[in-house]
């Protein structure tokens, strides 16, 4: 049998070098290890004497403590998880960068997964994703009550991005797109006649395209303009469908503007122009989504609409730490504003 008191110190992955145990700094201390267990995970149950000597063992002997054994004495793993749709692409990595941002700034770890099937199964609950952590923030960009549903079940905080819910003690991080959208067709019709206003968005159900859709449509209603079923279409959100879009309109994408539901589609769109020969901004002008790295490396720049992406993810785990350390409090619901970027693929200043 392993005896952690005799062999404590063993070779790790770190190019050879033994590693430092917590039996290492009991001796080199004189204290017990439960005392420098005490000392880690309890200060207070400590006389500051002795806290100091186990501290002052720590840093002469460079002895990292295992996050994961501490999370087994505590119940704490300071580990949050957050499950996202997929992880590819500027939208997600803006995203991810906010939430580890945050996360490191209050002393957590981030846990990511693009599986958003949390099932709550007990071979999945043994998982370190979800057996772990402390909680979960989870995105929801189209329906589906089982994701809502197994991520409710695991028992754990959770915060929820881009979805409502009707739960008491549930927060939820929400994109104000109409104002952003709002902005982006009042832009365009100050060059482009109403009538030749499109919106071109990702997958029908997908929330964002349905509430940017909805608002692209009431402003031009708004404005007087009869909307056709051709004014909004519905693909994904890739460059291949935004190029595809443009390819069908042909010469009828002379003298248009284009609202496109994120970035590649813009892209996309920009690209399908340029095949057509059609000059952006003079014979079409496009507005983006998102205001991903995309916008500002193409030429021409792309207008669009800025989703505070880096917020949405920081403001996830904000209230989902308050959430794990306050479990009785209130849910929030935080809205985040969008905002239009004015640049030249819609006529903007060069």
């Amino acid at each position: 049998m392993y005896d952690a008191g005799v062999n404590r110190k063993h070779r790790g992955s770190n190019g050879g070098k033994p590693s430092v145990s917590i039996q290492d700094v009991a001796d080199e201390a004189k204290v017990s290890i439960a005392t420098v267990s005490r000392v880690l995970n309890n200060p207070n149950l400590v006389a500051p004497v002795t806290s100091e000597r186990v501290n002052a063992a720590i840093q002469r002997l460079g002895y990292v403590p295992n996050a994961f054994a501490q999370g087994l004495i505590t119940r704490a793993s300071r580990m949050l998880g957050i499950a996202l749709p997929d992880i590819h692409g500027e939208f997600y990595s803006e995203l991810l960068r906010g939430a580890d941002a945050e996360a490191r700034r209050r002393n957590y770890h981030l846990l990511v997964s693009s599986d958003t099937r949390v099932s709550a199964s007990p071979a999945r609950g043994r998982s370190l994703a979800f057996g772990l952590v402390d909680g979960l923030a989870v995105m929801i960009t189209e329906p589906n009550d089982r994701v809502w549903r197994e991520a409710r079940d695991l028992h754990l905080p959770v915060v929820v991005m881009d979805f409502e819910v009707d739960e008491p003690k549930v927060d939820m991080i929400l994109v104000d797109n109409a104002v952003g959208t709002r902005e982006a067709v009042e832009h365009l019709l100050e060059s482009v006649a109403g009538d030749r206003l499109y919106f071109v968005g990702g997958p029908r159900e997908n929330f964002d395209t349905q509430r940017r859709a909805s608002t692209f449509a009431k402003t031009l209603r708004e404005r007087g303009v009869q909307v056709r079923d051709d004014h909004v279409a519905y693909g994904d959100y890739s460059v291949r469908w935004g190029q595809a879009w443009a390819k069908g309109m042909g010469a009828s994408l002379r003298g248009a503007g284009v609202l496109a539901g994120n970035d590649e589609i813009a892209l996309g769109i920009l690209h399908g122009a340029e095949d057509l020969k059609l000059d952006v901004p003079r014979d079409v002008k496009i507005v983006g989504f998102d205001d991903t790295r995309i916008a500002s490396l193409v030429r021409p720049s792309l207008s669009t609409v800025r989703v505070p992406l880096a917020e949405v993810g920081a403001a996830a785990v904000a209230a989902l730490v308050e959430r794990v350390e306050d479990p009785e409090r209130p849910g929030v619901k935080i809205r985040l504003d969008t905002k239009l970027i004015v640049r030249e693929s819609s006529g903007g200043a060069k």
